[in-house]
């Protein structure tokens, strides 16, 4: 198992991998461009042709090589490129959440949304808001640690 080593400069904020639609979320991620609208720094997006196409073996090596958080942003279902591919995130992200149950890590670190055609303000906020609770949870994860660590 290879681990990275953050390389954020600020080690409070979360690290986290979305894996994002060519279509609908990606029109959203060139709109909060052209806007100027802000979304966490620590994000690394890696654009997909088609979100039903992710597998599950590329989320859990995501948060096998560090990420605090995975967010999938894709289509609406009625506005979907391909016509299932939504459909077929919706089943992946079922089983990825379950997966990373059995796995024993927090399955709510694994988030999905659909972001309008264009619609920056959706995909930023979305964002926003995953970065605030994935760095509430690694806080905790933290504290459980340190906890556990001092019970030694």
């Amino acid at each position: 198992m290879i681990k990275t080593e953050k390389d954020n400069s600020n080690d409070n904020e979360p690290r986290i991998v979305g894996f994002v639609c060519n279509w609908g979320a990606y029109s959203g991620i060139e709109m909060a461009g052209i806007d100027r609208i802000a979304y966490p720094a620590s994000v690394t997006l890696i654009r997909l042709p088609c979100l039903g196409r992710l597998h599950l073996g590329l989320i859990l090596k995501a948060f096998d090589l560090g990420a605090d958080g995975v967010i999938l942003l894709g289509c609406p279902t009625e506005d979907c490129h391909y016509e299932s591919g939504m459909e077929r995130t919706k089943e992946l992200f079922t089983q990825a959440r379950k997966t990373l149950h059995l796995l024993g890590i927090d399955s709510k670190r694994l988030d999905l949304a659909d972001i309008p055609l264009g619609r920056g303000d959706i995909l930023a906020r979305r964002l926003s808001a995953f970065a605030k609770y994935t760095t509430e949870i690694s806080k905790k994860r933290l504290r459980l640690t340190a906890k556990a660590a001092s019970n030694i």
